[in-house]
Formats: structure tokens, C-alpha cells, sequence
């Protein structure tokens, strides 16, 4: 006989329903001989439970128990059934059954009946509990009755033993550079270090320090400030996590300055220890205001916090598997009911280059180490993009981060440590995400404006004879430019420039008279139009990571924020990149792209493709069509020419001190110095360049960014030749020896940008 669908069932339960109504119809006469409780009345009973478990029915199902088994009271027979139902995360009518009446076996006033139970649950799936048996006895009035016991749950639900929903994920995916080098990777042992104050084996803690910095991209001072009062004392800090392969390659030249402990775990690795955490993310556990975002994942997992792990969390993790699990009081599983195996990860590969963004942060930590200014800064950003693609090759943002400190069981000082990231905004990518003043790297803007719209042409001579522009002459103030101001410099004036000159020059006076013009043409938004047109002032449209669009002023702007329509003076400050202006680093880079390459503006890329291993990936990088930058070609070829008049012209360039012995007939580099005002003596310095073999197409844009420091020049261009040198393997020119002697505040806040000259040796 074949199973009974439940339809078939509900017939026969309403047919002895129907029975059973007759039967007692007319109370108190006869109706003959009562007839005896079958075994189909026994399914029927049976059949009424299970339909009344389908329906969450409890108080049906307490009703159909038998009358030794109902000594439990309906709310704690109720409690276990609703338990599973969350566990389960089961919907409504989510249950259903089959009862196998060829199966049903009686003896005397028992019969047992076997049936399937079918459940749909949220991290289970579909999943069938085969073959259960429901035990039913004839009570005394005559009914049959469920002998029921927990184990009509689920079978081995008994003596205390516990439902259990255990989560389980593939191990996370790997995430490669652009060569397929590892930069995150799972389940690998790694060595978090700890810096033991107790003793020093050189008897120098600076010897240690200085190794430490090294090694982990931290500074030797904050090292002296943070730990000199420990010396001697048995404490122990963190200082960051090493990979197998560095441990083995460090350990000895460590143990040769620091007494170190090396704690073994088996954590995600990241290369380096620490490697663009602000673009590719660490994980940590489940922030507790987000446990709804994550549906599916146990309450102790690891997910994405930031970057690439966080944007792409579910390919990275797969859907997660569960078991079905019944576990006795100590933990010790009895049964596995049902296990639903995790999705396999998928594997992230970016279009970063591994030795690139470690040269990069590198580059930016030692110089931090050793400059006399860094003590002043407040953060630097740096980044490094294919010229002809808009790759993005290297993405640093300083300081930086250890991503052990987000792990549930770490040896990190966590509370402290995360107070003071977010004291030094250490968890803000500086790149995409930080706004800035632009100082006189706007005048590529300016320049564009000014000569794509005829407003001051590019062979136009401007003399600046005194290194002040007198705006009183136009309801204005008096100007100063940087070289009237830098007491380094021999010279308190340009001299006659052309508008390509100037902007090799930086001439703050010269940009204050074609700012004039421009204003005295009568479209103040012209500025804000080039700006965004070339990339400035608007978002780059770059892939997985957040990024601020920046603002570039206009007279709209200023009348709806302050009520006061436009004057020149707005104009003279946007000419400079002073005043209203704020940009990210990355929009620069973006921007020296399209300059570079001869007029294609890309949307920068960081991720190349996403996909199993082995298999066909499921995303592939497909960026849009570049913009154009809409200048002349003459245009285009002044501001190139200028610009790499600022490394190469010996009189003129602000940058050329850089790169005094620089090749230029193997590396052509070019670029711009800027420094903007911050209200204080530290301005923010930038240097935006690019670079290509001689007589080639430009390969790389490199932009860098300091807070807090002093001129572009002097801070940003150093940093940037070494981030060069790196790209070409060339060897690295040390750090300038001006940076090591006392530090010399600006004179004056309002310098806008300049040549860093050296006072003559005696």
C-alpha cells in the first residue's frame, strides 16, 4: 500500500469525525453497540497533531496529547516547539508531512505510526527528517492519544539535550594584486609581536625603536614618547603582526635590538603585516547596531569592516552552511539531523600592484621616521596610478592601522589603540575620503580656464618686479606672493613670465592678474567649470570604496552659503587653490591622468575581477569610456611644458631642487608643487607628478599629500621622487639632510607655495 498524501488523510479524519458526531447525536437513547477505536481513528489523531504543529497550533496539539504526558502544562509543552521555530527561522506553513500508513503498527492499545517531517528553514533550506515515529495509546475514555515525550521533536531531544543551528562558512576568499600576489589570505599562522620594556640588548631603546619603525611603519619618536617610561619594566605592547616568511627573514635582526615575544595565531594574514587597510579593509567581528545586515551568520563571525572586504563581504564569504544539531547538556553532539555545506568563497584581484603599495607606505613611514616636521603632522596620503589606464597601482593613507586590533581575541591593546585611530582619523581613507585645499597645484586649472577660453594666452608676459600684486586698485588688498615672503630666496620677485613660465614659476602674482582678468570677463563660474571638467571638484567614480566629491566655489554657492553675491577677491583665492576650494587626492591623480596622456580622463579602478577559483568570473572590470578634458591641443602642450619646467628648469621650477641630479634622458618626470594654508604655520604640502621612460608615453601619476608640514615642495616632492625611484628600481636618493635640523615654522600662514631653498653652508 502506498503512502497516504495528507489530502487523503484529512478525508479520512473528517470520515471518523462524522462517525464519531452520529454515534453521540441523541444523548441518553440507545444507539446500539459502540464501535471500537480503530487504527485509521489512531491516524487521525495523529494526523490532526502534526496538521496543528503546521499551523502553529499549540494549544490543538497540548489537546491531543495523552493525559500522563499533559502533567507538563501547555506553556512548557509550548516552549520547545517555539524554540525550534526560531532556531529554524521557519516561516509561516513552512512544515509539512507524509504519513506512511503502510508502516503503522498496533498492539492491544498502542499502535506507532511513521511519517516524514519536511521543514524550510532560513539557514537550514529545505531538509526532510525521515522515518520518525509518533507514538499513540488508547486512553481510558475511549480516544486515542499522542504519548507524546520531547522526542517527537525531534528524536534525541531528550534528558536535556538542545536544538542546535550551528553556522559554518568556507574559509574567507583570498584577495591577489594585479601579479597574483596574496595580499589577505585565510587560516594562516602568523606571529603578532610584542616589544617587552624589561631590557634592551644593545642597551639603547632608540637602537630598538629605530628597527621597530622600520619593520612595522611606525615612528621612532612616538615610540620614545609612547614607551621610555616603561623601560626596565617587565610590560609588553603590540607593535603589529608578522607573516611566516618575514618572521623567519626579521626575527634575527629584531632579537638583535628588542627583547620581542613572538605569539603564534591563525588569523587572516595580511602582506606586511598591515597593507592598505584603508583600501582593502580588515575584518572584525559584527558591529552590534548591524547584526541585521548579516542574515545567515553566526553572532561570533568575521566580516568585512572597511574596503575590499567590506564592499565585497558575500562573494569573499560565500552563503554560509549550517548543521542541524542536537547536543546533549555538556556540548557533546548525539545527532546530526540535516548540514547544508557553505558556497565556496570567491577570490578578489585588484589592480594594485603589491611592491608598489609597499614601497609606497614605506616611502611615507620613513619619512615620518626621520623628518623634524612629521612631529607637526597630522597625516599624509599618497597615490599612484597607470597613466594610460587609470589603474590604481598603489592607494596609502597615513597612519596606518594594525587589523589585529579588530579581531575578538587579540593581543592588542584595544581600547587604547582604537581610541587613538580614531583620535588621528587613522580609519578615514585620506585619498578618497578627506578634503583638502588644493593651493597651487589649482593653477593647472587656473591655466586651463584661463588659456582654452582666451582670456590670457599662453605666450602672454606678465612682469612681477616687486613679488606683490597691489588689489587695492580694484576694491581688493594687498597680495603677497610666496617668493616675496621666503626668506630663503635671493630674489623677492619673478621677473616677466609667460603664463607657461608662470605656472613652472608657481607665481602667486601672476595668477592674481590672469584671476583679474578672468573675473573682469564676467563668467566667475569659469573656474568651477574647468575645474570639474578635468576631474576637479567632482567625484572620480572610482569602484568599491567611498570617495567625497570635493567643492570647487562658485557664485551660486557663495550667495546661497554666506548671502554675499561674488567679488574678485573669490576669484583670487580659487586662482591659488585657496579660499572655498577642497579636493581629494585621488581627484588630482585622476586629473594629472588625463594631462599625461594627452586628454583622457579615466575613472580610476581598484578591483579587476571577482570569481571562484577555476571558474568564470562573476565580475569583471568594465569601466566607462574616459571623459575628455575638452582643452586644445596647444593648451594641453603648454600646461605639459610647464609642468615639467618644474622639475627640469634650473631658475624657475619649484620642484627642481628635488631633482637636482636626477636623469632626465632616462625618467622624464613632471609636475607640480603645492602648499595650501591651513590657519596655522604648517601648511598642507602637495606634490602631483608624472613619469615615463624618455621619449615615451608617461607610465605612472604619482600624487602626494602631507598635512601639517611645509611647502609641497619641500615635503611631498621628496617622497614622491622616492615613490618613483621605486616604480623603475632606480636607487633611492636619501632624505634630504633639511629635514633633520630644527624646525623652521613659516613666517607667515598666508604663503601660498614656493621653492624650498637652502641656507649656504658656512
Amino acid at each position: 500500500m502506498k503512502p497516504t498524501t495528507k489530502r487523503v488523510s484529512l478525508v479520512l479524519a473528517c470520515l471518523l469525525a462524522l462517525v464519531a458526531c452520529d454515534s453521540g447525536a441523541h444523548p441518553g437513547v440507545p444507539n446500539g453497540p459502540t464501535v471500537p477505536p480503530t487504527q485509521a481513528d489512531a491516524e487521525a489523531v495523529a494526523y490532526s497533531f502534526l496538521a496543528a504543529w503546521d499551523n502553529n497550533d499549540y494549544e490543538t496539539m497540548f489537546g491531543l496529547i495523552s493525559g500522563r504526558s499533559s502533567g507538563i502544562g501547555s506553556v512548557a509543552f509550548a516552549a520547545p516547539y517555539k524554540d525550534v521555530e526560531q532556531k529554524l527561522k521557519l516561516r509561516a506553513h513552512a512544515k509539512s508531512f507524509e504519513i506512511h500508513h503502510d508502516q503503522t503498527e498496533r498492539q492491544g492499545n498502542t499502535v506507532v505510526m511513521y511519517y516524514d517531517m519536511t521543514f524550510d528553514s532560513g539557514p537550514i533550506g529545505k531538509f526532510t527528517d525521515a522515518n520518525r515515529a509518533m507514538r499513540l495509546t488508547l486512553e481510558p475514555t475511549g480516544q486515542w492519544r499522542v504519548a507524546w515525550s520531547s522526542m517527537d521533536i525531534f528524536e534525541g531531544m531528550a534528558g536535556g539535550a538542545k536544538l542546535n543551528v550551528v553556522l559554518t562558512q568556507s574559509p574567507r576568499g583570498t584577495i591577489y594584486d594585479r601579479n597574483g600576489q596574496v595580499i589577505a589570505e585565510d587560516g594562516q599562522t602568523n606571529y603578532a609581536v610584542k616589544l617587552v620594556t624589561r631590557a634592551y640588548p644593545t642597551k639603547k631603546n632608540d637602537d630598538c625603536f629605530r628597527k621597530l619603525a622600520e619593520v612595522f611603519r611606525l615612528e621612532s619618536p612616538k615610540l620614545h614618547a609612547a614607551y621610555d617610561g616603561f623601560t626596565g619594566k617587565d610590560f609588553g605592547f603590540e607593535m603589529g603582526t608578522l607573516s611566516q616568511d618575514d618572521y623567519a627573514k626579521l626575527k634575527p635582526q629584531l632579537d638583535a635590538v628588542c627583547l620581542l615575544q613572538y605569539l603564534p595565531q591563525t588569523t587572516r594574514t595580511y602582506y606586511g603585516g598591515s597593507f592598505a587597510a584603508q583600501t582593502v579593509g580588515f575584518i572584525g567581528g559584527i558591529p552590534g547596531d548591524q547584526a541585521g545586515n548579516y542574515p545567515g551568520y553566526s553572532p561570533d563571525a568575521l566580516v568585512g569592516r572597511q574596503g575590499i572586504e567590506n564592499y565585497w563581504e558575500k562573494q569573499l564569504t560565500g552563503e554560509s552552511g549550517a548543521q542541524l544539531i542536537i547536543t546533549a547538556p555538556d556540548g557533546t553532539p548525539i545527532r546530526t539531523i540535516s548540514v547544508r555545506k557553505p558556497s565556496p568563497s570567491k577570490e578578489v584581484t585588484l589592480t594594485m600592484d603589491r611592491d608598489m603599495q609597499e614601497a609606497t607606505e614605506k616611502a611615507i613611514a620613513s619619512a615620518f621616521d626621520y623628518a623634524t616636521w612629521a612631529q607637526y603632522s597630522t597625516g599624509a596620503a599618497a597615490v599612484v596610478l597607470n597613466a594610460n589606464t587609470g589603474e590604481i597601482l598603489a592607494m596609502a593613507s597615513y597612519t596606518t592601522i594594525n587589523p589585529d586590533c579588530f579581531l575578538p581575541r587579540t593581543y592588542c591593546d584595544v581600547q587604547q589603540t582604537i581610541a587613538q585611530y580614531n583620535q588621528q582619523r587613522a580609519l578615514f581613507n585620506r585619498a578618497t575620503q578627506e578634503t583638502y585645499a588644493l593651493g597651487s597645484v589649482f593653477k593647472i586649472v587656473t591655466m586651463a580656464a584661463a588659456a582654452n577660453s582666451g582670456v590670457f594666452k599662453l605666450n602672454q608676459v606678465y612682469n612681477d618686479t616687486t613679488g606683490l600684486w597691489d588689489g587695492t586698485r580694484f576694491g581688493d588688498q594687498l597680495r603677497k606672493d610666496w617668493i616675496y615672503l621666503d626668506k630663503y630666496s635671493p630674489e623677492k620677485s619673478h621677473g616677466p613670465l609667460t603664463l607657461i613660465q608662470a605656472l613652472t614659476a608657481s607665481c602667486d602674482v601672476c595668477f592674481w592678474e590672469v584671476g583679474k582678468d578672468l573675473y573682469s570677463a564676467g563668467d566667475s563660474d569659469l573656474l568651477k567649470t574647468y575645474a570639474n571638467q578635468i576631474g576637479i571638484g567632482v567625484k572620480t567614480g572610482i569602484d568599491t570604496i567611498p570617495e567625497e566629491a570635493g567643492y570647487v566655489p562658485d557664485s551660486n554657492s557663495k550667495l546661497n552659503k554666506v548671502g554675499v553675491p561674488w567679488g574678485m577677491g573669490d576669484t583670487l583665492n580659487t586662482v591659488i587653490g585657496q579660499g572655498d576650494v577642497q579636493v581629494t587626492p585621488i581627484q588630482v591623480a585622476r586629473m594629472m591622468v588625463g594631462i599625461a596622456n594627452g586628454g583622457k580622463l579615466y575613472h580610476p579602478v581598484l578591483v579587476r575581477r571577482v570569481g571562484a577559483p577555476g571558474q568564470t568570473p562573476t565580475y569583471e572590470a568594465n569601466p566607462a569610456p574616459p571623459d575628455d578634458l575638452k582643452l586644445s591641443t596647444q593648451v594641453l602642450e603648454g600646461i605639459q611644458q610647464g609642468l615639467c619646467g618644474v622639475t627640469q628648469d634650473a631658475k624657475r621650477g619649484t620642484a627642481n631642487f628635488v631633482f637636482y641630479n636626477w636623469n632626465f634622458d632616462q625618467i622624464a618626470v613632471c609636475g607640480k608643487t603645492g602648499t595650501a594654508q591651513t590657519g596655522s604655520p604648517y601648511p598642507n604640502g602637495w606634490f602631483a607628478a608624472y613619469a615615463g621612460k624618455a621619449g615615451n608615453k608617461p607610465d605612472i601619476v604619482v600624487v602626494v599629500f602631507v598635512e601639517h608640514s611645509r611647502e609641497g615642495s619641500e615635503v611631498s616632492g621628496p617622497i614622491a621622487r622616492r615613490i618613483i625611484e621605486a616604480y623603475y628600481g632606480l636607487p633611492q636618493e636619501p632624505w634630504p639632510d633639511y629635514w633633520t635640523g630644527s624646525y623652521d615654522p613659516m613666517l607667515d600662514p598666508t604663503v601660498t607655495d614656493g621653492v624650498f631653498h637652502l641656507p649656504k653652508k658656512k
